[in-house]
């Protein structure tokens, strides 16, 4: 036994243990001699004072920690006395660790402690279960894209002409209303300080790089997002997924692919549409209400719109199409059981899709203003 980190008293039934020396990890193995022998002094209680410790870390105080609860086993009760708090802050860690893993001992955490730990449980399973459903998706794609067949091309010429031919109206018309508010709204503004014209720099550079792919991705996403979350929840729901593969035909390749190439084919399409329609709403306010001739119209857009500014539109729109096809498929193929769940699928797939593309433009906007694109 060494000496010179334990001394050792007996009073009645009392073992009295004066600690001292240093309690570190490098002597953690003469810790470890040193203090075997308390067990075998031991009677029904057992005190640990602190006379004169240097130093102590978390090891240290492992070892002191160790011992109590040897005792404990034995049927003999231990306390601590005189450790100071920057000694005790071990102790007190190394006693609350062992709490959290035996809760059965009555050790439980205050209530604030329970309900930030149950919120970060939460937290760690919805995070789990996204980046789960995230490779799921990437295995069918790869799945899907491994062995093209000729059905894919008939399905996303279909699925084009469904989510991108019959979705040019209904955005070229929301963005035209678009176009209009935000010419009557900087025109309000604008010529406060004689600076009417500029209303078309700003109608332009608004539409070409953020308002035109947004909007058509949020319709998109509304539109197109919950037709293929519902679709695929229906062949879930009616068994045609498995019939697919007792068929021998693989549905992924029929399902998803298709969904995704259509997407990357048509936003980028339906955007310059958006861009399209944008400023012609721009132009109908700006040309009959704030007294500007086509030809300045014409010009000013010319002289504030670059071709970097219709890129940085462009650039974004396949990163949401890629968004808009995975959410969508990923819900409908996780649908089970019942139309509720059809339903509840539905709307997320919605929800999440415009969440993340709203995220996605958020994080380009960024980029691109950093970069100076």
């Amino acid at each position: 036994m060494d000496d010179s980190f334990l001394d050792f008293e007996t009073r009645d039934d009392t073992l009295l243990v004066d600690v001292h020396g240093e309690w570190v990890f490098e002597n953690v193995s003469a810790l470890e001699r040193a203090s075997a022998s308390v067990r075998d002094r031991a009677q029904r209680h057992v005190v640990f004072r602190c006379s004169g410790v240097e130093s102590m870390d978390i090891a240290g105080a492992w070892v002191l920690y160790d011992r109590s609860q040897q005792l404990t086993e034995d049927g003999v009760t231990s306390e601590f006395e005189n450790f100071r708090a920057a000694h005790f802050k071990f102790l007190r860690h190394i006693i609350n660790m062992a709490a959290l893993r035996e809760p059965a001992q009555g050790l439980e955490p205050p209530g604030r402690s329970r309900a930030v730990q149950r919120a970060l449980e939460r937290v760690g399973e919805h995070s789990l279960k996204r980046i789960e459903d995230t490779g799921q998706w990437a295995r069918w794609l790869f799945d899907a894209l491994r062995r093209p067949s000729r059905l894919v091309i008939g399905e996303t010429l279909q699925q084009v002409h469904q989510a991108g031919v019959r979705a040019i109206p209904v955005i070229m018309l929301m963005t035209f209303l678009i176009g209009i508010v935000l010419a009557y709204q900087g025109a309000s503004q604008l010529e406060q300080f004689g600076a009417r014209i500029f209303v078309v720099d700003m109608v332009s550079i608004a539409l070409t790089r953020e308002m035109a792919g947004l909007l058509a991705a949020v319709l998109v996403a509304g539109r197109s997002g919950s037709a293929f979350a519902a679709a695929l929840g229906t062949m879930k729901l009616n068994e045609e997924v498995d019939a697919m593969r007792v068929l021998g035909l693989n549905p992924n390749q029929i399902l998803i692919l298709p969904r995704v190439l259509a997407l990357l084919i048509a936003l980028p399409a339906l955007t310059v549409f958006a861009d399209i329609a944008g400023l012609a709403g721009g132009a109908l306010i700006t040309i009959g209400a704030l007294d500007i001739t086509p030809t300045q119209f014409i010009e000013r857009v010319t002289q504030a719109t670059s071709i970097n500014d219709v890129m940085a539109g462009l650039v974004k729109t396949p990163f949401f199409a890629l968004l808009i096809a995975a959410v969508g498929t990923l819900r409908g193929l996780q649908v089970e059981r019942s139309a509720e769940v059809l339903g509840r699928k539905t709307t997320d797939a919605v929800v999440q899709s415009i969440f993340l593309i709203i995220c996605a433009d958020a994080f380009f906007t960024t980029l691109f203003t950093r970069i100076g694109f």
